[in-house]
């Protein structure tokens, strides 16, 4: 590749100085933003797009995977408490017949009830939010983080904390500052990424049961109308009766942090939702009249880089279900590998009663002395990782960020000497289900 001299010697303003910073408005930033200042910090959160929501926004990802135990939802407070902030945006009739928040198994999300939720709970927290600002770099002195600097509309500006919550869900924080890290399967390749899309003007009285949708999906791949690897039609049902979303384009091969390789990716999706939008409206019953309601802004990224941290975890711990005393989540969710490079998925459950636990030392990357992780990017290995990244787990990954962020600035303490079961037990006394 073609390279050429850039001169960034340059002086750049200091725009904000504050506690804890958190790159990413993803699941994983709102935990860590809203527990951060609630354990007294001064938190800033700071997000590239103009508002909060990461995939559930951006990728309109829904619903919330279930990460049940019993019946109950593993992850509390703050994932719970977004459920219900997002319910009071909500009508009488969507929120009549359901069941409690906790024992909600695949919570339906609405990108924007989602998106104000979390501008409610992280202001009402006490924490600020700088929007349309990118990470670009980071300036570290004597070892630690002292300013990541960020590009935006202004140019060039910089912002100084004492602790920094790597909420990107690439890892790109804990890369910039010299991390080690890993990527994809054993042959480099990660998980498929999915442009999610959502069709309105639906007779739902009329759809065929999933079975012959999937039939004829078939013959339409065997005909070359639609060019798409997935095995099969994965749709799920909305508030909205005649509103059907589809998480079911598969794009492979492609690296969500090669830009060209995303731009790319962006590019396939869309291919594909032209495809699926022509099949549904001349084979399915009920879609005739279909018409596109809305595509997803950014390609949905299931995996892309891991930061290898103090602890190191693998698909072991899932089938051991393994505890610990330092745990900071636990997870119930299977692994879940759509197959990096072609058709199929992969499924491994737990039984509906058990767990697995992350450990503290899987969010701090190795060789850091001021940096946590709160996203799907933690210290596991490809198995793991595909039970750990969806959206409620990393909400508590994000929630034990933010506490432990908080504890290193009060207690003056660099990060990697905080220890983990003093996390889990300020976890269990703000009711993390850790118990």
């Amino acid at each position: 590749m073609k390279k050429i001299s850039y001169n960034k010697d340059m002086q750049i303003p200091v725009i904000a100085e504050t506690d804890v910073l958190v790159v990413g408005g993803g699941p994983g930033g709102l935990g860590a933003a809203v527990m951060a200042a609630r354990n007294g910090a001064k938190t800033l959160l700071v997000e590239r797009y103009g508002c909060l929501g990461g995939m559930a926004f951006h990728g309109e990802v829904t619903p919330f995977m279930p990460n049940h135990c019993d019946g109950k939802a593993l992850d509390r407070p703050v994932y719970l408490e977004w459920c219900r902030q997002m319910e009071k945006y909500r009508t009488d009739k969507e929120r009549k017949n359901v069941p409690p928040i906790q024992e909600y198994r695949v919570f339906p999300i609405v990108k924007e009830d989602a998106m104000l939720a979390m501008e409610d709970m992280i202001f009402e927290a006490g924490a600020k939010i700088l929007y349309h600002h990118t990470l670009a770099d980071v300036i570290k002195e004597d070892g630690k983080i002292k300013y990541a600097v960020f590009q935006s509309k202004s140019g060039l500006a910089a912002i100084e904390s004492k602790v920094f919550i790597d909420a990107t869900g690439d890892g790109d924080l804990a890369v910039l500052a010299g991390c080690k890290q890993e990527f994809g399967n054993e042959e480099g390749y990660c998980q498929p990424m999915t442009t999610c899309f959502k069709l309105s003007h639906v007779d739902k009285d009329r759809m065929p049961e999933r079975t012959e949708i999937n039939r004829l999906y078939d013959e339409a791949k065997a005909r070359g109308e639609i060019d798409c690897l997935r095995e099969n039609v994965l749709y799920f049902y909305m508030l909205d009766n005649d509103v059907i979303h589809f998480n079911t384009t598969r794009i492979v091969k492609k690296s969500g942090v090669n830009a060209v390789e995303l731009s790319e990716a962006e590019i396939e999706g869309r291919k594909q939702i032209r495809e699926y939008l022509a099949f549904f409206r001349k084979y399915v019953s009920g879609f005739e009249n279909a018409r596109l309601h809305s595509i997803a802004s950014h390609v949905g990224i299931r995996e892309s880089r891991r930061i290898r941290g103090m602890v190191y975890q693998t698909q072991e711990d899932f089938f051991n279900r393994a505890k610990y005393p330092d745990s900071i989540v636990r997870c119930n969710y299977m692994i879940d590998i759509h197959n990096p490079s072609g058709t199929g998925t992969e499924i491994q459950r737990i039984d509906g009663k058990d767990w697995y636990e992350i450990r503290f030392g899987a969010i701090v990357p190795e060789g850091s002395k001021n940096l946590l992780m709160a996203c799907r990017a933690i210290s596991v290995d490809h198995a793991l990782h595909s039970s750990i990244r969806v959206m409620p787990p990393v909400c508590s990954i994000g929630q034990a960020a933010g506490i432990a962020a908080a504890y290193s600035v009060k207690e003056n303490i660099p990060v990697p000497e905080i220890s983990g079961v003093e996390i889990h037990k300020q976890l269990e006394a703000i009711g993390a289900f850790l118990s």
